[in-house]
Order: C-alpha cells, then structure tokens, then sequence
C-alpha cells in the first residue's frame, strides 16, 4: 500500500511538470528544456552519491548507461517536447497512461513473462479508452 502512495505522489508531481511546461515554456527547444530539468534534478542526488557508497559491475554501469541515456535522457526529451506539441494537457495526460499497456508488451518481448487473459483484457480496455479519450 505504501509502494502505490509513492507511485500517486510520483504521478502528481509528473503531472504538475506537465503543466508547468505547458504553461511556461510552451516553445523552448525541448532538448534544452530536458537537460536543464535533469541538471537541476541531478544536484538533488549529488549528496546521496557521495554518502551511499555504491560499488557497481561492469555489466551494471553498461546497463545504468543505457537506462540513463533511453528512460532518462531521451524519454525526457521526449516528454517535453510531447507536452509543447500536444493538442491539450489533458490529451498529453491520458496518453501517459498507456505506459502499464507498453510495459506488459515489453515485458512480454524482453523478460519472455507469460501473456495472461488480465493483460489482454487490460489492454484491449486501454486501448478502447485511449482512443475515445482521444477522438473527442
């Protein structure tokens, strides 16, 4: 229960950088706009590195590498730039709940975890939701 309080915090606090960046910065260069957010989240972490002494494999700095530059850096950009071009705040909204929908399709291809009934039903009612969401 309290790993889903963090998760609606987390959800919160996405969706205020959603407006933010709607309201604020509307036409800046997205790249720009992501990598002063990262920069500025960043110096946040910076006590933490230096206090947690946290010793990594090879294997596991190629792995945080590639989850820096695709889940941080590129989907940020992304992000950003899917907010300034989007029709509204709430259309950009919804379309962020589709990542359960791409994370069981990755899941599925990656981890090779077992394609459940739920996870198709779940699906098939996303995808139906989004797109009305969508055509109105």
């Amino acid at each position: 229960m309290v790993g889903l309080i963090y998760v609606i915090i987390a959800q919160s606090l996405w969706a205020l950088e959603l407006i933010l960046v709607r309201k604020f910065f509307p036409t800046q260069n997205a790249i720009f706009m992501a990598a002063m957010t990262s920069i500025i989240g960043s110096i946040f972490y910076l006590p933490f590195i230096f206090v947690i002494k946290q010793k990594f494999t090879s294997v596991e700095w190629i792995v945080l590498i590639i989850l820096g530059l695709t889940a941080w850096f590129m989907a940020q950009v992304m992000y950003v730039k899917g907010i300034q071009l989007s029709q509204n705040a709430y259309l950009a909204s919804v379309v962020t709940l589709t990542m359960p929908l791409l994370a069981a399709i990755m899941s599925i291809l990656v981890l090779k975890e077992p394609i459940t009934l739920k996870m198709v039903i779940g699906g098939v009612f996303m995808g139906i939701g989004f797109l009305i969401v969508s055509l109105r």
